[in-house]
């Protein structure tokens, strides 16, 4: 396991999809490291939205955040593509589906300069486009108040304009102001492939590869598909993939919900994808992944390592 500690022997706790204010969350990549150690938490990654915000492993002595019981966590680099899908069963329709990149061993973020180079300028429009139809449903919120908005990710998008909307009372709180205005399952959803160019499924998930990563299809039911529809998109996800892909089989809105896990798990096994788990974490409130997963994370770095050693 190059440049991977040992883990003990039996379960323990990860978290392979996390978000800092190096995208949309509240966290800063040094609090997000001790919030983990202090939840006991072995292995995370740091997956922020189209920027790697880690280059190499690191491995934190648990003692020395003043935890009672002694061990070593990894947090390992990562980042949440973007990229377009055309779904089959919508006429060829294009969607946003997101991908994690996992590198185990470390990753050059350079490799990925071209694929994030002009997506800035896209994704201001698309803020400017989910301002326009707010306003037109008569919801005052201007783009000076999103730029400015008191939350402290790396850049202006959905999570700010959520926030001006919870400010100026047009939400309750975070997931209101998704559900009810500006989410992928809300009534006024604005699909993002509209204004921003992302790399197509294909192009990403062999780039992870190329790059020494395992590609991770992340939180399957996020993209309003029915269960055959994503069984397209997962099978065609594991065919780009090849011998080492995921799925974010252990997403934590989905564990506790019997019928999703049964079909994730039927997919994953189906297809031989390895299993994740991921809390998909953005807000300080919001709970890290509960699954006992190091075993899983074990499996995807003999798969990795394996694959490499029949090149």
């Amino acid at each position: 396991m190059s440049g991977i500690q040992k883990f003990r022997d039996g379960g323990g706790r990860i978290d392979l999809h996390l978000h800092t204010t190096n995208s949309d969350g509240d966290n800063t990549p040094d609090e997000v490291l001790r919030l983990a150690a202090q939840e006991g938490l072995w292995v995370i990654s740091l997956t922020d939205h189209n920027k790697i915000s880690l280059a190499e492993p690191v491995t934190v002595d648990v003692a020395q955040c003043e935890m009672s019981e002694q061990w070593k966590m990894t947090m390992i680099p990562g980042c949440e593509f973007s990229a377009t899908y055309p779904v089959p069963a919508w006429n060829g329709e294009t969607t946003e589906i997101h991908i994690i990149g996992l590198f185990p061993d470390g990753v050059d973020p350079g490799e990925f300069a071209d694929i994030f180079a002009d997506l800035d300028e896209g994704k201001q429009q698309y803020v400017k486009a989910i301002l326009k139809q707010l306003n037109e449903r008569g919801i005052d919120i201007t783009l000076d108040e999103v730029e400015a908005a008191s939350i402290r990710t790396g850049h202006s998008g959905r999570h700010k304009i959520a926030d001006v909307l919870i400010q100026k009372g047009y939400a309750k709180d975070m997931d209101d102001a998704f559900d009810r205005h500006i989410g992928n399952f809300s009534p006024f959803y604005i699909s993002a492939t509209r204004y921003v160019h992302y790399a197509p499924l294909n192009e990403v998930v062999s780039r992870i590869r190329a790059a020494g990563g395992i590609p991770v299809l992340a939180h399957p039911y996020g993209y309003a598909m029915d269960e055959a529809e994503m069984e397209t998109l997962i099978s065609d996800f594991k065919t780009a993939a090849g011998n080492v892909g995921g799925m974010e089989v252990y997403y934590e809105l989905y564990v506790r919900n019997q019928d999703r896990m049964t079909f994730l798990k039927k997919m994953a096994e189906k297809y031989g994808l390895l299993a994740s788990v991921a809390s998909d974490r953005h807000r300080g409130g919001q709970a890290f992944a509960s699954t006992d997963g190091l075993d899983l994370y074990e499996k995807m770095l003999e798969t990795l390592h394996s694959d490499r050693k029949r090149k």
